[in-house]
């Protein structure tokens, strides 16, 4: 994300989406009621019934709803014209913006939340996504790993036969190199990642970086050694240093790492863990809260009181120092954290709710 102009004084900021991921912070940055100034099309009846148009012009509306597909680049913010082009008359009328990768808008807020500011400087900072190779003789995964979770992009399995005819044996290896490395050209000429990161037993991850340099690939390669390609390979290449290095600045890994401590926590240690909106309150009132991980569903609530009181509550952690994750829905663990209303918090030391206080002496 290209931050242009940023007047929180006047409350607007202006910025460049620059990939799918910015995107997807874009659409849960912006809420309704908010008024976005971009360029967009609209289609314009011609004089005395001639046939219609479309016209370019930058229009502002007051946001109704937004519409984000993921792993798309597909934002659209629907809401009222206030303020274009006079001569059109489309003051008053809904319209539609898709917002694209590469074209500004402006964003105008009431009020700019902190952790809304946020996150939006941290955007800014994001390494850019990762494509993950594993491979060994039998199979080959790609995934591509960005803000929005874990995106699957080619899978593949070698056929190379037996090694008792060595010549025909490389010859199909060599095929299956070539195979993945033509495939790993055109998933990176179109999604652009910053790093690719290979990992194979023996020598293959070095064999395909060498492939992709002959192709003219001049980007970053990392190879690290896994035991063995295609899904169990990736999850293996998660936990290597080289990777974990590379990602861990990614929210959906942070978040990983939360609920994992988390579920730990919660059976040894329940007085180190929060979890539902209630208790992350009281937490966060009593400064206790180091990690607090919610689900993006919760910023988009349709109910505006809640969302206050979300905002609010995320604006007091970060001033107490908290580190907050928002996770992508429609991921593994996003579910699972809906198994715990969608918000909890590892602690800084452990405490007692009042809540559990009475449920223990309700029980006694």
């Amino acid at each position: 994300m290209k931050i242009l102009e940023k007047e929180l004084k006047k409350g607007y900021v202006k910025v460049i989406p620059e990939n799918q991921d910015d995107l997807w912070i874009l659409y849960n940055i912006i809420k309704p009621g908010d008024i976005v100034r971009a360029q967009t099309t609209r289609e314009i009846k011609g004089d005395r019934g001639g046939s219609s148009r479309r016209v370019p012009m930058t229009l502002t509306i007051k946001v109704k709803t937004l519409e984000f597909q993921p792993f798309t680049e597909r934002l659209r913010i629907r809401g009222v014209v206030v303020e274009g082009p006079e001569k059109f008359g489309v003051k008053g009328h809904y319209h539609t913006i898709n917002i694209e990768i590469g074209k500004p808008l402006i964003i105008v807020k009431e009020e700019w939340p902190l952790h809304i500011v946020k996150r939006l400087e941290k955007a800014s900072k994001l390494p850019g996504r990762i494509l993950l190779i594993a491979l060994d003789y039998d199979e080959a995964t790609i995934k591509l790993l960005g803000e929005q979770g874990v995106r699957d992009m080619y899978s593949s399995y070698s056929l190379l036969g037996g090694k008792r005819e060595p010549e025909a044996y490389e010859r199909n290896l060599e095929k299956y190199i070539e195979e993945i490395a033509d495939k790993i050209i055109n998933i990176t000429s179109r999604e652009k990642p910053e790093i690719i990161i290979i990992g194979s037993p023996a020598s293959l991850s070095e064999k395909l970086k060498n492939k992709l340099r002959e192709k003219g690939f001049k980007g970053k390669i990392i190879t690290d050694h896994i035991s063995i390609g295609g899904e169990p390979g990736i999850r293996e290449l998660l936990h290597r240093d080289s990777v974990k290095n590379a990602i861990k600045d990614l929210s959906v890994i942070k978040a990983s790492y939360i609920l994992g401590e988390f579920r730990r926590r919660i059976i040894k240690e329940p007085d180190l863990v929060a979890y539902g909106i209630e208790e992350v309150e009281e937490a966060v009132k009593a400064n206790a809260v180091d990690k607090l991980l919610i689900n993006e569903e919760l910023l988009k609530s349709y109910d505006e009181g809640f969302r206050r009181r979300i905002d609010k509550l995320l604006d007091e952690a970060l001033r107490r120092g908290a580190e907050i994750v928002i996770l992508p829905m429609n991921t593994d663990i996003s579910m699972e954290l809906e198994s715990f209303t969608g918000i909890l918090a590892l602690l800084r030391y452990p405490y007692s709710f009042v809540s559990r206080k009475k449920l223990h002496n309700t029980n006694i």
